[in-house]
């Protein structure tokens, strides 16, 4: 598990470190500029000529102090301040000094000559302003420079703490950032400016990370070690027994992945409740499941209760469609149900208008087994009655402010929230672009159901259930290609993520 920091969190650990530890600011300084070094040294030619921009703060002063470790090390190292801000920082002023004692010069106008490498070190973590004026033409001329670009600790322009470009930000194409990643290299469009983000460890002691406790986390692999145990002595009933409510007419697939992904997340027993159409589908695609059909919706609600009663974790809403009757299937789960509940897909769409009834913000707000909702970006719009813009201007707060209501939250985007309104909240890494298909939230659903069938958390199962999900996808791109992926195959490489995690 990491820590993802906030603006603040960091700028508080940063704080903690040196005042109440008492590590000297210069002395992380130092580090922070050996670390990038090294970065500098393993990818970077030493005949490469270098352009470092800086300001009078301290993430200048890390600047300086890569440029004059680069100098040392025989590397043509051009030094520009954008000399906006009045009065230097104290460790920023050290390392100016330490320069002028080696007599190195500054440019003293924006150069027009070409680098191998354009290092922005002008704002740090604590930018929380538009870049306006001097500063927004300098990073304005610095993107439409060549070289590789190298941002220090967060790209200037990127607010660390949500991703959103306070009027212009710094493309990087390497992001070196110290101590803990920060949300905003990771949240979009933050992250798209970020390129690839390097974390590196400069000294700032555990003590001062536990004492701030970041309120955001990631998952490893080490992490899968959380997965629900397989026992020696068990049956198909030790695992659960997953009811997914899916496919409507026309809708098989979503019934499919789901299904299969339960099945192969690890549960004992899956049952699909389906309309008759979808039968014979049913049964060549996936044997291993027990049908309950209906032809009719009257024929549906004698069914369903007894589905109900025997599941001992419910999935609903893949394929199901947004009719009448489907609506009728959600409420109905709702005042009859007991047992830990996944809605998605249609399902969240039909709970939004089912949501304008009091009696139902009751049934939903007291929902005895809990639930875990998965919208995407326009299902949870519809949810929060939010435009998407605005929800995608901080996934986190939005994805606390629905999980508020009581429940689990997972918010679909490319870096998925998984949140109770509790701290830490868990932004996924995993996962690429080839997953961009559709379906695959349909495979999420069934992954979650079968963790929470294997006794998980609600929470625990949401959020391996996330990183599983991604991390099959990772391995699918790797033989599919990202133009390749389909929603099918996730299940089949899931395999191969679970059976890594148990060797």
């Amino acid at each position: 598990m990491n820590y993802i920091a906030s603006r603040e969190e960091m700028q508080n650990i940063d704080c903690f470190s040196i005042e109440k530890i008492g590590i000297p600011g210069i002395v992380l300084m130092e580090k922070a500029a050996l670390a990038m070094e090294e970065i500098f040294l393993d990818r970077v030619p030493t005949d490469s000529r270098i352009l470092i921009v800086t300001e009078k703060g301290n993430n200048g002063g890390d600047g300086l102090a890569l440029g004059r470790l680069l100098l040392e090390e025989g590397y043509q190292v051009d030094f520009y301040e954008v000399g906006v801000i009045p009065h230097d920082s104290e460790s920023h002023q050290i390392q100016k000094n330490i320069l002028s004692q080696m007599d190195v010069e500054f440019l003293m106008k924006f150069p027009e000559n070409d680098y191998d490498v354009i290092v922005d070190a002008i704002f740090g973590v604590g930018l929380k302003r538009d870049v306006a004026g001097r500063h927004k033409d300098v990073i304005e001329r610095l993107n439409q420079m060549p070289g590789l670009k190298v941002a220090v600790d967060v790209p200037s322009g990127v607010d660390a703490s949500t991703g959103q470009i306070l009027g212009i930000g710094f493309r990087a194409d390497i992001t070196i950032t110290f101590g803990l990643s920060k949300i905003g290299l990771l949240l979009y469009p933050g992250a798209d400016y970020s390129g690839e983000v390097i974390v590196k460890e400069i000294g700032f002691p555990g003590k001062a990370v536990e004492e701030i406790a970041p309120k955001m986390i990631s998952y490893t692999k080490e992490d899968l070690s959380r997965l629900p145990e397989r026992k020696a002595w068990s049956h198909k009933g030790t695992y659960g027994k997953v009811l997914l409510i899916a496919g409507e007419k026309d809708m098989a697939g979503a019934a499919i992945f789901s299904a299969k992904a339960a099945y192969k997340s690890g549960s004992g027993l899956v049952r699909l409740f389906s309309c008759e159409e979808n039968r014979v589908i049913l049964q060549n695609q996936i044997p291993e499941a027990i049908l309950t059909t209906y032809d009719s919706e009257e024929t549906a609600m004698e069914l369903l209760p007894e589905c109900l009663s025997w599941a001992s974790v419910i999935g609903i809403g893949p394929g199901i469609g947004r009719s009448v009757f489907a609506k009728k299937l959600v409420r109905t789960v709702l005042k009859t149900a007991k047992a830990p509940l996944v809605i998605d897909a249609d399902g969240l769409n039909c709970l939004s208008e089912l949501l304008k009834e009091e009696e139902m913000q009751i049934l939903f707000k007291e929902y005895e087994g809990g639930m875990i909702l998965t919208p995407h970006l326009k299902e949870m719009s519809r949810l929060l009655s939010m435009p998407v813009d605005e929800i995608r201007k901080n996934l986190p707060e939005a994805a606390g402010k629905m999980a508020d209501k009581g429940h689990v939250v997972v918010l679909k985007d490319v870096r998925t929230i998984v949140t109770d309104a509790s701290i830490p909240a868990y932004i996924n890494l995993s996962g690429n672009n080839g997953m961009a298909v559709g379906g695959t939230g349909d495979v999420l659903t069934g992954i979650i159901c079968g963790f929470l069938a294997g006794g998980l958390s609600h929470l625990e199962a949401a959020r391996l259930g996330v990183y599983c999900h991604g991390l099959a996808g990772d391995e699918a791109v790797k033989e599919k290609g990202e133009y390749g992926l389909l929603a099918g195959d996730l299940p089949e490489y899931l395999d191969k993520v679970l059976r890594k995690a148990t060797l």
